[in-house]
C-alpha cells in the first residue's frame, strides 16, 4: 500500500464523516421530509367535548391518531382542557404523547389561540386536525383555511356538527 492509497482511504473516511454529519442535520432531515412529500400535521383536541364516554365506550386519543394517519405526521399534538380536568386525566393525556393545556377560560377561545400560535410559530405545518363535535369550531376552521392550510375535523355521533363537516377539507368519524 503506497501513500496515495492511504491518502485516498483517509479522504474517503473524511468525506463519509462529512456526508453523515450533513445528513444528520435537523435542517437536512426537515428538507428531506418536505421533498419526500410527507405532510406535517397538528392535532388539537377539544378535551371536554371529545374525551368522554359514549354508549359505554371511552373515546381515546389513539383513535384520533389512527384515523388521521394518512394526512401526515403529527408534529404538534395538544388537548385543551377546562379547569375541572383531574390530575389522572392530565397524566393520561401526557402519556399518550399529547400536550395537555388546562384553560381557565372558554375552551374555544383557548383552542383558537393555540391554533394561531401553531400557525405562526411552525411554518412546517401543512394541515390542522381538530377533534371536536361542536359548531363553535367552524370559525377556527375557516381561519385555518384562510391561512392556506388544509383542515380536518374528527368527531363522533351523537351531536356532530354538520357545518364543521362541510367546512373542513376532511371529515373523520369515530364509530362505536
Amino acid at each position: 500500500m503506497n501513500d496515495s492509497d492511504t491518502e485516498t482511504q483517509e479522504e474517503r473516511k473524511l468525506i463519509e464523516k462529512i456526508i453523515d454529519r450533513i445528513q444528520s442535520s435537523p435542517h437536512i432531515i426537515a428538507l428531506k421530509e418536505r421533498i419526500s412529500g410527507e405532510k406535517n400535521t397538528a392535532i388539537i383536541v377539544d378535551g371536554p367535548n371529545f374525551l368522554r364516554r359514549v354508549k359505554d365506550r371511552q373515546i381515546k386519543l389513539e383513535e384520533i391518531d389512527e384515523i388521521t394517519k394518512d394526512l401526515g405526521k403529527p408534529i404538534v399534538k395538544k388537548v385543551i382542557l377546562n379547569e375541572y380536568a383531574g390530575e389522572k386525566l392530565i397524566q393520561a393525556i401526557a402519556n399518550s404523547g399529547y400536550e395537555p393545556i388546562v384553560s381557565p377560560h372558554d375552551i374555544y377561545l383557548s383552542m383558537s389561540i393555540e391554533i394561531m400560535d401553531v400557525l405562526m410559530e411552525n411554518r412546517k405545518i401543512d394541515s390542522i386536525i381538530i377533534a371536536s363535535r361542536h359548531a363553535r369550531t367552524a370559525p377556527i376552521l375557516l381561519k385555518i383555511k384562510k391561512k392556506g392550510k388544509e383542515t380536518a375535523i374528527v368527531g363522533f355521533e351523537p351531536g356532530m356538527s354538520t357545518s364543521v363537516k362541510k367546512i373542513a377539507d376532511h371529515s373523520f368519524m369515530i364509530t362505536h
